[in-house]
């Protein structure tokens, strides 16, 4: 599964980011796994669609071999861990912040951009 990356910008220190970010996605139904001063793993899985649940016990009641089928090759594959990834370099007084996300969490990740406050507006040049 191709994972999708996405960029921001905040006025946080890197260290900052990480620290809200740990219990921001752990809320999620993502698990920590590593934490270090840049960087932060999680783990987590994708939800099931109810269609493939109902599916799966509809073959296992009418027949067993569907309903084994449908678990082994849809259900198993499907319901494994994803990793999302995320990194804080700082820059000159900014830090930027790269997640690494599966497909089916994106919009998680975006809802995590737009809670890091924003760049504040630069001084106005002396005159």
């Amino acid at each position: 599964m191709a994972d999708n990356v996405a960029n921001g910008k905040t006025s946080l220190s890197s260290e900052e980011v990480i620290v809200r970010a740990v219990p921001f996605f752990s809320t999620e139904k993502f698990k920590a796994t590593s934490q270090a001063g840049r960087t932060a793993t999680f783990e987590g899985r994708p939800p099931l669609p109810w269609g493939l649940l109902l599916l799966t016990v509809l073959g296992f009641l009418l027949f067993i071999v569907p309903g084994i089928l449908m678990y082994v090759l849809v259900i198993r594959k499907r319901y494994r861990f994803s990793n999302l990834v995320v990194t804080a370099s700082p820059t000159a007084g900014e830090t930027e912040v790269s997640i690494s996300s599966p497909p089916w969490a994106a919009k998680l990740v975006t809802r995590f951009l737009s809670a890091l406050p924003s760049l504040a507006a630069p001084p106005p040049p002396p005159q």
